[in-house]
């Protein structure tokens, strides 16, 4: 099978190596290739080119792993250049809307679109690093990541952009964690209560993570106002102990945000679920869900 990879830095030459070495026939695409996509090309006899139209045309995939501001403009470009039914890979940064975009004009051009999102650092893991994808022709590209080892999870039922907003959400989510966890543990180790806050905290991994998260969203809506004033309590003597504040205060705005809400329009159940903690939160930021 013959591939063309736009975008010879670190993403591209990542995977070139690991399907070179499965027996795929090699394109390197970049406008201005670096030394060390020069010596890669050399090295495993791998034709390298500066322009699109030389060569992407007789691809049976295409893969873009260019930066993700020019992300839209280069798959516009690649897929007037490709056949129908040849696939095409997105493993940019962009934002997931230009990613639909682009996955629209391909559906129109009957060339199958699949959104590789990159959940961690290719330059530490390598082609090890683990993926999520979504769009038409997703088994294709399963198959073809497997030949080069790669960890790639399927969005079931998903389409192209989607691994790239779950990719946004789950940065969201875990930078701040991180972030939240450096202002605590920093407040426990001065206080030399670490491990015992390791203990505090056991209880949260009894349930599984989504009843967990669940319960959350659930009671947020129900008790943000009792929950503010801990909130305040705790972030008094953080300062009181001349510790660095910087997440608690968003913190307490969000908390602050539901209880000015609740005292203005109160949810019409005590225990609501998942869905109408959701069309409440819609409703009181404004939203259109």
């Amino acid at each position: 099978m013959k591939l063309a990879i736009i975008g010879a830095g670190e993403v591209g030459l990542t995977y070139a190596h690991p399907w070179a070495a499965a027996g795929h026939e090699i394109l390197l695409c970049d406008l201005k290739p670096s030394p060390r996509a020069q010596a890669f090309a050399k090295e495993h006899s791998v034709a390298l080119v500066t322009s699109m139209e030389d060569g992407v045309a007789d691809c049976d995939v295409v893969v873009s792993c260019v930066f993700g501001t020019v992300s839209l403009p280069v798959a516009e470009q690649a897929l007037a250049l490709m056949r129908t039914g040849a696939l095409f890979i997105d493993m940019t940064t962009a934002d997931p809307d230009q990613i639909r975009r682009a996955a629209a004009i391909a559906a129109e051009r009957s060339i199958p679109y699949v959104d590789v999102a990159i959940l961690g650092a290719i330059a530490l893991t390598h082609a090890k690093t683990n993926l999520l994808a979504a769009g038409i022709g997703l088994e294709r590209a399963v198959v073809l990541f497997a030949e080069a080892g790669a960890p790639l999870k399927p969005v079931e039922g998903g389409a192209a952009g989607d691994a790239a907003a779950l990719k946004i959400l789950r940065s969201v989510f875990t930078k701040g964690l991180e972030a939240l966890t450096i202002e605590c543990f920093m407040a426990a180790e001065k206080q030399g209560v670490t491990e015992k806050l390791h203990d505090a905290l056991s209880d949260i991994d009894q349930a599984s993570l989504r009843d967990f998260l669940g319960a959350l969203i659930r009671t947020h809506v129900v008790h943000a106002p009792r929950r503010l004033k801990e909130v305040e309590e705790a972030e008094r003597q953080l300062r009181a102990a001349e510790l660095p504040v910087a997440v608690l205060p968003g913190v307490r705005e969000v908390f602050a945000r539901t209880s000015a809400q609740l005292a203005r329009e109160p949810i019409d159940t005590a225990s609501p679920s998942l869905g109408q903690a959701f069309d409440w939160l819609f409703k009181a930021n404004g939203v259109v869900r």
